[in-house]
C-alpha cells in the first residue's frame, strides 16, 4: 500500500472554499457538505504474514480473513500497512532483527519482543487421519503413536502438550507447505495431519481439483482453537491497533468480515456448516 503524497496547496482556503461551490453550482446542483475523507496515514507500517495460506491469506495478500481483519484494523487508525509475506520463520528472525515494524499471528507466550496486541484471530486446529485407517486419536497424547506432520513453527504455537507428544511420536516432521500435507496422507507417509481445519479442508479440495484423488478424513478435535495477536516494536502500534480492533468488534466490521467468508468456505470445501467464530 502506497500513500499518495502531495504538496500543501499554496491557494487560500477562502478561495478554495468559493472555488469549489462555484464547481458545484455549475453543474446544476447545490453545494453539499461533504463527508470528511481518511486522513493521510501519520507512517506505513510494514508487518510480517504468511505465503499464501487460504483462507486466511490469498495471493499477494490482497485478500483472505486474516489480511481483511487487519485492513479493517488500520482503516480506523491513523497508520496505512505493507504486508510483507514470508515463511513463518523468516517472519519471526525479520521481526526479532528490526527489519520489519510488526508481525501477524503471534501466539502470545512465544515471545516477549516488542509488545502483544489482543487477540484478533483465531485458528481451530484438529488432526486429520484417513477414515479408512479408523485410527484412534482422542486427545493429544494419542499423537505419540504415530507419524505426524504439521506446519512450520508448530512446537512453538500449539503449546506444550502438543510438542511433547509429537517428541514421543514415531516421526515428526514440520512443513511450510500444508498443501502437500493432504497428499502425504493419502499415500501413507504420515498417520496424522495436524492443522487449521479449514486450511486443510481447502487443501484438500485443491487436491481434489489437481488430480482428481480423495479419500474421506477423519476430524480430530483434540485441542481447542488457539488465539493470535500480532506484534509491533512500537507500544504506540500496539495501542492504535487494540484501539481500532475493539472498535471494529463493535461496529459489527469483524463479524461481517468472518460471515464473508463462512459460506464460500463451506461450499468451497464441501464441509458441513458448524459454528464459527
Amino acid at each position: 500500500m502506497t500513500p499518495l503524497f502531495s504538496r500543501k496547496s499554496i491557494i487560500p482556503d477562502t478561495i478554495k472554499a468559493i472555488f469549489s461551490a462555484t464547481i458545484a453550482f455549475s453543474l446544476g446542483g447545490t453545494a453539499h457538505a461533504q463527508p470528511q475523507s481518511r486522513p493521510i496515514p501519520e507512517k506505513i507500517i510494514r508487518v510480517a504474514t504468511r505465503h499464501f495460506l487460504p483462507p486466511y491469506v490469498y495471493e499477494n495478500a490482497e485478500s483472505g480473513i486474516e489480511i481483511d481483519l487487519v485492513k479493517a484494523v488500520f482503516k480506523e487508525s491513523n497508520f496505512g500497512i505493507e504486508f510483507v509475506q514470508l515463511p513463518r520463520i523468516r517472519m519471526i528472525s525479520s521481526f526479532e532483527d528490526n527489519q520489519l515494524d510488526g508481525i501477524l499471528t503471534q501466539n502470545v507466550k512465544a515471545s516477549n519482543v516488542g509488545c502483544a496486541t489482543k487477540w484478533y484471530i483465531e485458528h481451530q486446529n484438529v488432526a486429520l487421519t484417513v477414515g479408512s485407517r479408523q485410527l484412534k486419536v482422542d486427545t493429544l497424547n494419542d499423537l505419540s503413536n504415530f507419524a505426524v506432520i504439521s506446519f512450520s513453527g508448530a512446537t512453538r504455537y500449539l503449546g506444550k502438550t502438543f510438542s511433547d507428544a509429537v517428541q514421543l511420536s514415531r516421526r515428526y516432521t514440520e512443513s511450510g507447505d500444508q498443501g502437500t500435507h493432504i497428499s502425504l496422507l493419502y499415500k501413507g507417509r504420515f498417520d496424522v495431519a495436524v492443522g487449521d481445519n479449514w486450511i486443510l479442508r481447502l487443501a484438500q479440495k485443491r487436491h481434489l481439483d489437481q488430480t482428481g484423488e480423495y479419500m474421506a478424513l477423519d476430524t480430530h478435535k483434540v485441542m481447542p482453537a488457539s488465539h493470535y495477536v500480532a506484534r509491533f516494536h512500537d507500544q504506540e502500534m500496539c495501542d492504535a491497533f487494540d484501539t481500532a480492533l475493539d472498535k471494529i468488534r463493535d461496529n459489527g466490521a469483524y463479524n461481517e468480515i468472518w460471515a464473508s467468508y463462512r459460506a464460500r468456505i463451506y461450499v468451497e470445501a464441501g464441509m458441513k456448516p458448524a459454528p464459527l467464530p
